[in-house]
């Protein structure tokens, strides 16, 4: 039964509430004024804010990124939960990055097609450009968070490191607009040729200077067993994968390259069309034909083709330089324990020296911040630190306490770490998860590498065979955008039209001139005039 009150004690009560009541309203209203909020991944905060993060600490934001194994053993069989690497990069960042590895290569590329189909991207996804295969119209379908403004306002390192002319990339602009973050090279180019050294010693023979040297060591190769299994035909001149990827030899010795575009007669053309081609074609079916080449060269996996060299099934073979000390320096060839590698130039023929790679930007990989994410600004903000000076040793160098040590201002690095059972390449934090791009081929870490002299070797022949051309930074052409199978470039368009030819004229299943003449003809037809007359009005306008 309630108590009846006397009419003051009501109205004492009714002030007391009113009270209460003001001092709540003042309350909130001093708490709705402070406008810096606690935030994560590095933000200063005010110290009214830093007290109540005394009460309620914030966890750092979580960051996804979705990126390549780059085919090397420990992302591919790591627990990320347990990587001592990610871990401390979250912890100096100030961020939880949560990283998931695809395939390599053009397993990479397919899962990426599936990922984007899904819509099962990450907060940062790498890709090789803004308009790559695997998410044709991703640009015009608003797909890709454009990133100027956040740049400008969030980015002050990432502008300041990363050149102007690797943002004037058609890989990362479109439409005077950026829409992914350029992940660097480091060298202007990196592509060598490795070969067998033990073999040419086994063999006596000096280094191949010509394309007559390297054919007289193909056939050397083909009759004897120089891996010493036993079976003299499975080791093979030149080694070769999947889509012809890194087949650039035997090309710019005759005058082309399948990769490049050059003004002739006024017009923008590209290499694959012009007669010159014809007389690489020709020595490629001699390879082929001579046994010089392995047979699955067009099928032969990126992974399938690495396991194949450290089987010793490889005289001959083109890659980056830096990835000599992730895959292919002594003691990784199986049953092969006096394997020893070296670096060449490529050869010189009818047309003189050969050449690598093109030259570039400086750009390799691209970073895109998918609309759907809700983290554009802390993703930009985690790149921003990434470049920072903080965040060098760890692209060089890995965990401090556990893959190096500061003494007297000297960095004592240990390159040999494991996790468990696994070993961990360098590579692991110096390129896979190194978001700027790679920290291998920096001079202070190629100083303290035992493959520094080989480096350097491969750096040089790398610089010096560089291809001039007359299509850098020519952005993706319209003609091509519904026929990309008419476009020239890495991996010649992975099943495009001109590797279909090359194929069947290499194998014997057509011959050359008729397929040859075929070919340009359907080219042009299906959009490769419209292409010429679209890239000879950008060249004309950029001169």
């Amino acid at each position: 039964m309630l108590k009846m009150v006397s009419k003051s004690k009501k109205t004492v009560s009714k002030m007391i509430v009113l009270l209460l009541a003001t001092v709540i309203m003042l309350s909130a209203c001093s708490s709705a004024g402070n406008t810096n909020t606690p935030s994560t991944g590095g933000e200063p905060t005010s110290s009214a804010t830093q007290n109540a993060g005394k009460e309620e600490s914030k966890e750092p934001v979580r960051l996804s990124i979705l990126t390549t194994h780059t085919n090397s053993e420990y992302p591919m069989k790591m627990k990320v939960a347990d990587d001592p690497f990610i871990k401390e990069l979250s912890k100096l960042s100030g961020y939880d990055l949560q990283y998931e590895f695809l395939g390599h290569a053009a397993d990479f590329d397919q899962q990426l097609t599936v990922r984007f189909a899904s819509g099962n991207l990450a907060d940062l996804v790498r890709t090789p450009s803004i308009e790559h295969a695997s998410h044709p119209g991703a640009v015009e379908e608003g797909i890709f968070t454009e990133l100027g403004p956040l740049l400008e306002q969030y980015g002050p390192n990432i502008l300041a490191n990363i050149p102007q002319e690797a943002w004037n990339s058609p890989l990362v602009s479109k439409d005077g607009k950026i829409y992914a973050i350029p992940m660097t090279t480091g060298l202007p180019a990196s592509k060598v040729i490795y070969v067998r050294q033990d073999w040419l010693d086994k063999l006596k023979m000096e280094q191949p200077k010509t394309i007559d040297d390297y054919l007289a060591f193909f056939e050397a190769v083909k009759v004897n067993d120089m891996n010493g299994d036993g079976n003299p035909n499975d080791e093979y001149g030149y080694y070769v994968r999947e889509n012809l990827s890194y087949a650039d030899l035997f090309f710019q010795e005759f005058g082309v390259s399948p990769h490049a575009w050059h003004v002739v007669d006024g017009q923008m053309i590209p290499d694959i069309i012009r007669p010159e081609m014809k007389d690489a074609i020709a020595f490629w079916k001699m390879l082929y034909d001579e046994g010089y080449v392995n047979p699955n060269l067009f099928t032969n996996s990126g992974a399938d083709w690495s396991a194949g060299i450290v089987q010793g099934k490889a005289g001959v073979w083109v890659h980056e330089i830096a990835n000599y000390s992730l895959g292919w320096s002594p003691g990784v060839y199986v049953n092969q324990p006096d394997a020893k590698v070296d670096v060449l130039a490529p050869p010189t023929g009818p047309k003189g020296q050969g050449g690598l790679s093109l030259r570039t930007n400086g750009v390799g990989h691209v970073w895109a911040i998918p609309a759907s994410s809700k983290n554009a600004v802390e993703a930009i903000k985690f790149l921003n630190w990434a470049w920072s000076e903080e965040a060098d040793n760890f692209f060089a160098y890995g965990v401090e306490g556990f893959s190096y040590e500061v003494k007297d201002n000297k960095v004592n690095w240990n390159q040999a770490v494991s996790v468990g059972d696994l070993k961990v390449n360098p590579s692991f934090y110096q390129r896979i998860i190194n978001v700027r791009g790679t920290g291998a081929m920096h001079d202070n870490v190629i100083e303290m590498s035992p493959d520094k002299d080989i480096l350097r070797k491969g750096i040089k022949i790398a610089e010096e065979a560089i291809i001039e051309h007359d299509s850098l930074n020519m952005p993706a052409l319209e003609a091509f955008s519904t026929n990309p199978e008419l476009r020239p470039g890495d991996g010649w368009t992975s099943g495009g039209l001109f590797l279909d030819m090359f194929a069947k004229v290499v194998t014997g299943r057509e011959e050359l001139d008729p397929a040859f003449d075929h070919f340009v003809a359907e080219w042009k037809r299906r959009g490769g005039d419209a292409a010429i007359a679209e890239a000879t009005e950008w060249y004309n306008s950029k001169k």
